[in-house]
Parts: C-alpha cells; structure tokens; sequence
C-alpha cells in the first residue's frame, strides 16, 4: 500500500494532464536516481489493424549507473476535476479506455551514469478494436532486483500515452458550468460559485467542460468580460502549447484570474468555445456584481432610513397635527 501510494503521488505529480504536463520533459528523485523523462505527453492516431512505436526518453542525472523497469499502466479521469490522472497500479486494468492491453512489454533497462536511452515503446491495435480514444502511462521505476533495501517505498516517473483509434468515434462535450469564484490564497483552491463579491481580487472565471463521447477532447476558446454591453477584457481558455484534455466520462475545469475589473459594477461573462475536429461550438454567458462593503453598508442605512421614513413619517404627522389641535383647543376655552 505504501508503494502504491508513493508511486502514484509521484505519477500525479509529474504527468497530471492540467498545464503542467505541457512541458518537453520533467525531472525527478526515483529510488535515489535523479530521473528525466521527455516527453511529458505523447498524443498519437492509430488505424486498426496496424501497429505503432512511440518514443519515450529516459535519462539518469547522477553520476551512478541505474537500473529501471518499464511498466505500463492505464489511467482514469481524477476526482478534482484539475486534469489530474488516477493511476491504476499493480496490473489493474481500467474498464474502458484501456492501453495498457495495446502495448508490448517493455522491461528493464540499464542506465550508466548521465546516459540517456529511447525506449520504444510498441502500440498495436487490432483490427476489432472499436474507435474511440485509448490511454495508459509509461513508468520508470527501480527493477525489482536492485540492490536498494527500499525500492519498494521507490516513486516512479512516467510519460502519459493517449491514443485515438478511428472508427464510430463520438466526439460529443457540454458546458457543465461558467462561473465566477473568489480565489483562496490561504488554500489555494477556488470557493464556491457566487454572483456577488465584495472584491475585486483574486476572482476567477470557473469553465467547466463535460465529456460525453467516447474520445480525449481538447476544448478551447475565449471568455469576453463586458461591463455595460462594452468590452474591457479578453481571455484565452486551454491555450498552452499542448492544450489539456478532457477524458471520455469526466468533467475538467480550467480556472482563468480575472483582470481589469473595477472596484464596483455590474459584470457580464461571455464564453464562446470550440472542440473537435469539426470545431463543435459551445456559448455560455454569466452575469455577477462587485459591490464593495462600504457601500452595501450605505445601502442597508438607506434602506433602514427610508424603511423608518415611510413607516415613521405618518406617525410622526398624526402626532404633530394632534399637538395642534389639543392647542387650538386650548387656545379656545381660556
């Protein structure tokens, strides 16, 4: 259990399919072995029936010669919504979706010291395989016969492989959600959805993108930011070099900070997005408020006041025109 634990937090760590993956390579401390592997991601087309090899690179970073066994390993969509895979470990497969019965055994390799070796790593579809999108990590870790004690408490580094295969492919995404949230700097999270906000810091724009086909999909796009009908600002959503995506089944958010908003008004969303290869199209719009406390608590005095103006006034009338008239009376008997 501790093995797997360490392994996937490592994995998630170093291929998770947020922005970070995007990255040509990644370094990390495996079983005392500085490790760097290239690429991050690798996304690949394979016609059914036919066979492919992709290229994954390893290399040791210390002055020791290492040896590594190659596993590979499906994944699925996490439960944060972040892009973060969950790894199956320990010869799981994933229910769908899975690579891992595509590719041919790898095994494992020796690493001398600050070498660096391609490891070819075979995909083969076969002719049956229905169309959709396939995917499974290529892990680096200390070969079972090393000489470390602790090769079981060992990370590992790894490269994400994500195949789609043509055929009855259904390319299908919906917009779960457009909304603003107020960053937490403490937790580095975002809150929940709100329409009204005190403040204009660290607020950012929630897309929330549902996959219901059976396919990775990369959605993009822009969100407009208007006040009044007039643009003040344009962001770009899932624009990094290798844009993220959205597993089959699963929902993925992408968060973008909101700049250029001022201190009080009225704030309107517009989000308009693509995906797939016929540039399907999604719109959504979201309106919210900045209205800062001092002047909620003017508001609520004005309110109180003209509550107590309306409300008091006939009262207080009825009483003055009853003074009057007990004087007028007065006035007349002496």
């Amino acid at each position: 259990m501790v093995r797997r634990f360490l392994a996937a937090c490592s994995v998630l760590a170093l291929v998770a399919l947020p922005q970070a993956a995007s990255a040509a390579s990644t370094t990390s401390n495996v079983g005392g072995n500085a490790l760097q592997v290239s690429p991050v991601r690798t996304s690949v087309t394979i016609q059914p029936g036919t066979s492919q090899t992709v290229d994954v690179y390893i290399q040791n970073l210390t002055a020791a010669p290492a040896t590594l066994s190659a596993v590979i390993d499906d994944f699925t969509a996490g439960n944060n919504e972040n892009g973060e895979p969950n790894i199956l470990l320990d010869g799981q497969e994933a229910p769908t979706h899975s690579l891992k019965q595509f590719v041919a055994p790898v095994g494992d390799l020796t690493l001398a010291a600050h070498a660096q070796k391609d490891v070819k790593v075979t995909i083969t579809i076969p002719k049956a395989t229905a169309g959709g999108g396939y995917y499974g990590v290529v892990r680096f870790e200390p070969a079972a016969n090393s000489s470390d004690k602790n090769v079981n408490l060992s990370a590992s580094v790894g490269s994400l492989v994500l195949v789609k295969v043509p055929g009855a492919v259904t390319e299908k995404m919906s917009l779960a959600s457009l909304d603003v949230r107020k960053f937490d700097t403490h937790n580095q999270t975002d809150g929940s959805p709100s329409t009204l906000f005190t403040s204009n810091k660290n607020l950012d724009a929630v897309v929330r993108f549902q996959n219901q086909g059976n396919v990775q999909l990369a959605p993009f796009g822009k969100l407009v930011l208007k006040r009044g009908g007039k643009q003040i600002a344009l962001y770009e959503v899932n624009n990094a070099s290798e844009p993220g995506n959205v597993l089959p089944g699963s929902i993925r958010r992408f968060a973008i900070r909101l700049n250029g908003i001022g201190s009080i008004g009225k704030y309107t969303l517009e989000g308009n997005f693509g995906y797939g290869t016929k540039g399907q199209l999604l719109t959504a719009s979201k309106t919210f408020y900045i209205i800062p406390v001092a002047a909620i608590v003017v508001a609520v005095v004005a309110v109180i006041a003209l509550i107590a103006l309306v409300f008091g006034f006939p009262k207080l009338l009825h009483a003055y025109n009853r003074r009057v008239i007990r004087r007028a009376n007065q006035g007349k008997r002496t």
